[in-house]
């Protein structure tokens, strides 16, 4: 038989097991006269490196007609996170066998022949001394309703209990009995108490004027369809008092480890592996690629159509542009004069716009008739041309509406920039202590507990940096805008850890197979993917339309101002140019006389 065999007996001293078990037992046989004797061999079992608590368990009891001890040893083991269990009474009389099933997962919809309401005497976390006084069970279930103080704090379990009578002569159909069914596949309408928080856009929760509770967004859509698939319900009351208030890592924390203790059935909000395990939890199939990442303000963006710095900044491409240009016009005016023999300022004002069409046109305008000429002139323009094209990036951005800055993308620039770093209160966001960088990134983070304070302030405080979860932080990049329409949220390429967002369940949790099993299908389906599609439920449809002010126009106006001075300047020269001409014409016919 290929499976893993160990035999413990509390009357004698078992072989010792030096190492670990390579794999756990299939099937634990538990074999005891009564209560005390069950006590002993429990405690002995569970220190055996070959337990597990989703092994098929038989309880051989050999005391009879005691169906409270039946329930008390159902709800010990499921105390300790065993699930598959039967409990075996052999009657001598008619010999045949009493089989006992069991199910914790009682509602109105499933109902079983029995049903024993089993508590914890002390509160959950409180160690176990022995089994006859920690444990209890009566023959109702109405101190372990679903908001009863036991059902919150001790474990309340109503159980189920099923007992068929068997023929020890009969083995045929005792194979074709099912006695270790998949409690996980089917919780027969079963309510489950559970611990949450709104984080929008991923967890909504609507509430309606009944007083009842829906749940939406990517994490509700998850919880909603697997609600179908496992046949349960949930029930939000844990969560009441908090669930509409502010992301808080501190109350988060609060809850994952009273689920962890058993204290809530269900734990929505998905978070990724802790750095250091500070709890026991199952592993689940991943739902996003996650870890800890900076946010950081987008690089700057202007408004103003026409930036009259930016003639400043590009100073030295301008004095090429204006050479470059003075030289064609030279060329034009040097032709005229030698070819008209004369030099004469509207033929110089004709020159400058045959140089400007030639510019603009490409083509040449009324080229000169010598063939040397126009060859040289042919290369001098296209020279400039080549000058032009390859300072197009300056040339454009005159005329740019939005001009961006450098983005923030790695440690480097972070450490560059200098600005606080605000962070969840956790020990994963600390970078490893191993390279100056990280202690200079390190010695800025200031602890937060809100998750989306930062976020909403950077709004308004662009020095400023954010550690986010990264499945946020990308999606907020990609749908979170300001007042004015604006993405204004930028992620950095460098994160600090790298983990999975996992839905956490508490260690061999009797879910967490048929969860992992159905996530798996989500995932590779595209219905995650497809439920993150939506816009964060505070951006409004279209950004708010603001009239441009003058600010918006200062570049524009600037230079419209510079051009009328130029051009005022260049008609009070060509004023006293004239003057100083029409006074040297009076001189020289005044010495012709």
């Amino acid at each position: 038989m290929k499976f893993t065999h160990a035999v413990t007996n509390v009357d004698y001293n078992d072989h010792e097991t030096e190492e670990d078990a390579p794999s756990y037992s299939n099937t634990i046989v538990i074999d005891c006269h009564n209560m005390t004797h069950f006590e002993m061999s429990v405690k002995k079992i569970l220190k055996n490196p070959y337990w597990h608590p989703h092994a098929n368990i038989i309880v051989y009891y050999r005391e009879k007609d005691n169906m409270l001890d039946v329930a008390k040893i159902f709800f010990i083991l499921w105390f300790y996170k065993a699930c598959n269990i039967v409990i075996a009474q052999f009657d001598r009389d008619d010999n045949s066998f009493f089989v006992h099933n069991f199910s914790p997962f009682i509602s109105e919809k499933y109902t079983l022949q029995r049903h024993i309401g089993c508590w914890k005497v002390k509160y959950l976390g409180s160690p176990v001394r022995s089994f006859e006084t920690s444990f209890e069970c009566e023959e109702t279930c109405d101190n372990v309703t679903l908001h009863s103080a036991y059902r919150a704090n001790n474990l309340g379990t109503c159980l189920g209990i099923e007992t068929l009578k068997l023929s020890f002569f009969e083995r045929q159909h005792i194979k074709q009995v099912n006695l270790f069914e998949d409690k996980g596949s089917n919780l027969h309408g079963y309510t489950l108490r559970t611990y949450t928080v709104e984080v929008p856009p991923f967890m909504m929760i609507d509430e309606h004027e009944n007083g009842t509770f829906t749940i939406g967004g990517r994490d509700g859509s998850i919880w909603n369809l697997l609600s179908k698939l496992m046949n349960f319900t949930v029930d939000l009351s844990p969560s009441v008092d908090d669930m509409k208030k502010p992301f808080n890592f501190e109350l988060t924390i609060q809850q994952v480890f009273s689920y962890t203790l058993r204290k809530g059935d269900l734990y929505l909000i998905p978070i990724y592996q802790f750095d250091i395990p500070v709890i026991q939890v199952d592993n689940t199939f991943p739902v996003k690629d996650s870890g800890v990442c900076f946010a950081a303000h987008r690089a700057k963006f202007s408004k103003i159509t026409y930036d009259i710095n930016l003639f400043f900044e590009n100073y030295v491409f301008l004095l090429q542009f204006f050479f470059c240009f003075l030289s064609v016009w030279f060329t034009f005016v040097l032709f005229s004069a030698i070819e008209r023999r004369e030099l004469r300022f509207d033929q110089i004002g004709k020159d400058y716009l045959n140089c400007l069409r030639n510019i603009l046109l490409i083509s040449l305008y009324k080229p000169p008739q010598l063939w040397s000429f126009r060859v040289f002139l042919t290369i001098s323009i296209w020279s400039f041309f080549i000058l032009s094209f390859a300072s197009q990036a300056a040339i454009i951005s005159f005329f740019t509406a939005l001009k961006r800055g450098k983005e923030v993308n790695t440690f480097e620039d972070i450490i560059e920039k200098g600005y606080p770093i605000e962070g969840m209160a956790s020990p994963d966001v600390v970078l490893p202590d191993t390279e100056e960088k990280f202690q200079k990134i390190n010695s800025k983070i200031v602890p937060i507990l809100d998750i989306y304070g930062c976020i909403q302030r950077m709004n308004n405080e662009t020095h400023l940096f954010c550690l986010i979860d990264c499945a946020i932080g990308r999606y907020l990049e990609r749908n979170l805008l300001n007042e004015y329409g604006e993405q204004y949220l930028h992620i950095p390429k460098d994160r600090i850890h790298s983990y999975y967002l996992n839905i956490i369940f508490p260690k061999h949790s009797v879910l967490t197979e048929r969860y992992n099993k159905y996530m798996m299908i989500f995932i590779e389906a595209g219905l995650v993917h497809k439920w993150e599609q939506y816009k964060f439920n505070q951006i409004k449809t279209e950004g708010i339309v603001k009239p441009l002010s003058m600010q918006d126009f200062k570049g524009i106006l600037s230079q419209l101002i510079f051009n009328a001075g130029l051009s005022t300047v260049t008609f009070f020269i060509e004023l006293l140019l004239k003057k100083w001409s029409n006074s040297k014409l009076k001189l020289t016919c005044f010495n012709m006389k």
